[in-house]
């Protein structure tokens, strides 16, 4: 009886494990840069940092979705650091609270058309 309580625990275990590993979007997730990392969101905003230091675990990051087809909902994104002129647009803009700073802005590729999927922005992990 404790064996096949024991081996549902186990497969019940490796059951939530992988869907959430599906739903991350891991299995779909492209091959990464030299010195990047990824970032999954339950928004569904993906997206792939490069160029940029993993602030984890001092920070936390948030991420904030674009309004895009839904198509395009599931994608992977490519992040990089943001200009000057957009991040002093966000933070004129959008009010992310105190010890936030804006950290990259995400991008799609849709044959040769460029579209922000969204932004990250990280905050003090307390």
């Amino acid at each position: 009886m404790w064996k096949w309580i024991l081996g549902l625990l186990i497969v019940m275990s490796a059951t939530y494990i992988g869907y959430d590993y599906y739903k991350a979007g891991y299995l779909t997730r492209p091959p990464l840069p030299d010195g990047a990392f990824s970032l999954s969101f339950r928004n569904g905003l993906r997206g792939i940092m490069v160029g940029l230091e993993n602030a984890e675990p001092a920070r936390r990051y948030l991420g904030i979705p674009a309004k895009v087809p839904s198509w395009y909902q599931q994608s992977w994104s490519t992040c990089r650091a943001l200009t000057d002129d957009e991040k002093e647009y966000l933070e004129g803009t959008v009010e992310t609270g105190p010890g936030s700073r804006w950290e990259a802005v995400c991008e799609i590729d849709a044959d040769g058309e460029v579209f922000v999927r969204g932004w990250i922005a990280s905050v003090p992990n307390v």
